[in-house]
């Protein structure tokens, strides 16, 4: 028994459940429900899985942890879904802005992917991005790179976008997504020119689908049966009220990326009309490439205020509508809602830390819309998934910052040098 223990303490002690972790927290945001912040409560977690939510005195009463922490000044949430990115491709951060998309990839984009992309490449890439998206504990997309990875890895097929893909290539990747039931990610009505230059065919445009129906893209993939829940989206900027209800009746899902298509001039989703009709809209960052940022809570603040913006109506998006974008609807998108994108009992421990007493975070009279207009990812203390403790106190468990550091900058040497290369004379 140890020092200063009665025998009354121990029986107490003993009769208490013990599990691997319990977060105590002065707000907890679960999301599911909607619209809901409990305060001091406790989030209790054994073999990676939440086991309960409650209270934090009744948390006391019933559980002991192995491990326990004490967030007194944080609002707890689960961890963010960023549902559309490219994580290889934060090597080339702002290798090419202001650019239009059609020239950015075909002057910039696509040369320097094929003169670097291969195994290091995507390797260096993909660990300067995970380390990045911690901070904010947004899922990074790892769809084409699964080989070799652990059980937290889904896989997806990912045909870039009808300009790129043949027919005939995107229903047989439609087939193989069907077998192994996995969902379909594309790139789909990004920009007006994709839209216009497919309906009329005009094959001097690189934005053309390689369809030779006289279709919008959407309209294309309809025809041919891939219009469906196991669509996810991306971007979706040029759509008619008809298209809408069309993703709408088939279940298809949109993922949103602000910044990327503000920055390309590639125009805005009509994200308050989707949501309406019922389309789930999840968030992503797009690549660091075109963003120049994986910030997930700049992104969900963005896809806040431009809803309001473009419809002029301040009710557009509110903040309970932007968070669950990107958390449960992204994990949705990806099919993985029963998993993760809420802080429900039995789905994994995927959540996420928020300090809330620096002096920009102060007062706070939302936790909901605090976590949406105010924070940023400096904020986020603590990170956990799969019930492994990520990033802790702002510092990485797993990855060592200064080698991933040194690899970027051996490899933006690498690039530099191949551009200046191809500008000699």
């Amino acid at each position: 028994m140890p020092p200063h223990q009665t025998p009354e303490d121990a029986d107490v002690a003993s009769s208490k459940q013990r599990v691997d972790l319990i977060i105590f927290a002065s707000h907890v945001i679960p999301v599911v429900p909607r619209n809901v912040v409990l305060s001091d409560h406790a989030i209790v977690i054994d073999n990676s899985r939440i086991v309960a939510l409650l209270p934090r005195d009744e948390a006391h009463k019933l559980y002991v942890g192995t491990e326990e922490r004490h967030l007194s000044n944080h609002i707890v949430t689960p961890g963010l879904v960023n549902l559309h990115t490219h994580s290889a491709m934060t090597l080339l951060r702002g290798l090419a802005d202001d650019k239009p998309l059609c020239d950015w990839l075909m002057q910039d984009i696509w040369p320097t992917e094929g003169a670097f992309v291969g195994p290091e490449f995507i390797k260096a890439g993909m660990t300067h991005a995970v380390a990045e998206m911690l901070r904010s504990k947004a899922k990074p997309n790892l769809e084409k790179y699964a080989p070799g990875c652990h059980d937290l890895i889904t896989v997806t097929m990912a045909p870039h976008a009808p300009y790129t893909v043949s027919d005939k290539s995107l229903q047989q990747a439609y087939a193989l997504a069907k077998e192994h039931k996995a969902r379909v990610h594309i790139h789909l009505h990004e920009t007006a020119s994709e839209c216009n230059d497919s309906e009329s065919l005009n094959r001097q445009s690189m934005s053309c689908h390689q369809s030779d129906q006289k279709l919008r893209p959407l309209a294309n993939l309809k025809r041919m049966g891939l219009l469906s829940e196991h669509l996810i989206c991306a971007h979706m900027t040029q759509l008619t009220p008809e298209e809408i209800d069309d993703v709408a009746e088939a279940g298809a899902h949109v993922a949103h990326c602000p910044s990327s298509n503000l920055k390309l001039a590639s125009g805005i989703a009509p994200i308050t009309a989707m949501v309406e009709r019922g389309v789930n809209v999840g968030i992503g960052t797009d690549g660091a490439a075109s963003n120049n940022s994986l910030d997930m809570f700049g992104e969900m603040k963005l896809a806040a205020i431009l809803a309001k913006a473009q419809t002029l109506q301040s009710s557009s998006v509110p903040a309970v509508e932007a968070l669950q974008m990107a958390t449960l609807n992204g994990a949705r998108a990806l099919g993985l809602d029963k998993e993760i994108g809420s802080i429900e009992v039995g789905k994994r421990a995927d959540v996420i830390a928020v300090e809330c007493d620096s002096i920009e975070m102060i007062p706070m009279y939302n936790a909901i819309s605090h976590i949406v207009y105010v924070a940023g990812r400096e904020h986020v203390s603590d990170v956990w998934i799969n019930g492994k403790h990520l990033l802790d106190s702002h510092k990485l468990t797993t990855i060592d910052e200064d080698v991933v550091k040194k690899s970027v900058r051996e490899w933006a040497a690498k690039i530099c040098a191949h551009r200046e290369k191809k500008t000699e004379p």
